[in-house]
């Protein structure tokens, strides 16, 4: 009902509050899959340029085009955020970009946070808690973090951006399997004054989840299978 009546464009004179609920709406309502929102989307994406969609959305748009597009979808937004000059779009895209499922494209955008001339330092981490909370891309944005801990050591080891690697990597995993990983990879580091905090909550966090996880798991399922 509230899909129908906000539809997709602002009215003059709505409420504030309608102008953010819009958003929140016809998010849920593209995670829902619905085909008319997606449809709707896709359309917005192909007949307007970026910087004319409605900032509101355009995060929205991009990413439900890129979830549910093909590659080239990727390369374009990939170009478009190396081409724009707006912070509030390359903000946008770096969002909507990090929700494809093609693994060949996570792997691309994984390398791109190394280099410079495609994602600026600054951005980094930005575009790597995207691709550890991604549900198609966290078991390969972990394995890069653990691969690349060099480079972010070294890039990243005096910054104030360091400890997000290992804070927001606790936050996206999910299995027992992760925190053993968790545990055997960051733990040798808790000598480093700037991470010790930061993986002793990390670890606790991640085993707090596991444990309500295996404990409620079944149950929660059950429940959903009797709606």
């Amino acid at each position: 009902d509230q899909y129908e009546r906000l539809g997709w464009e602002a009215k003059e004179g709505e409420p504030e509050e309608d102008t953010k609920l819009r958003s929140s709406v016809i998010g849920l309502t593209l995670y829902g899959e619905v085909p008319e929102a997606l449809a709707k989307a896709k359309e917005l994406y192909e007949t307007t340029p970026l910087e004319e969609l409605d900032p509101e959305l355009r995060g929205l748009v991009i990413a439900s085009v890129t979830k549910y597009g093909d590659s080239k979808v990727v390369d374009d937004l990939l170009q478009a955020y190396q081409d724009t000059q707006s912070g509030d779009l390359r903000q946008d895209i770096s969002v909507g970009i990090t929700s494809t499922r093609v693994p060949e494209k996570i792997a691309q955008l994984l390398d791109s946070i190394k280099n410079p001339d495609t994602i600026r330092p600054q951005d980094a981490a930005r575009w790597f808690v995207y691709l550890i909370r991604g549900r198609e891309s966290r078991s390969a944005a972990w394995q890069w973090i653990r691969d690349n801990w060099d480079w972010v050591d070294e890039t990243f080891g005096g910054d104030k951006s360091y400890d997000d690697y290992v804070r927001y990597t606790a936050g996206a995993l999910v299995t027992r399997q992760q925190l053993e990983e968790y545990k055997s990879f960051f733990e040798p580091k808790q000598s480093i004054p700037a991470l010790s905090r930061v993986i002793t909550i990390g670890i606790s966090e991640i085993e707090g989840r596991v444990e309500l996880i295996e404990r409620d798991k079944d149950a929660v399922v059950q429940a959903l299978l009797n709606l």
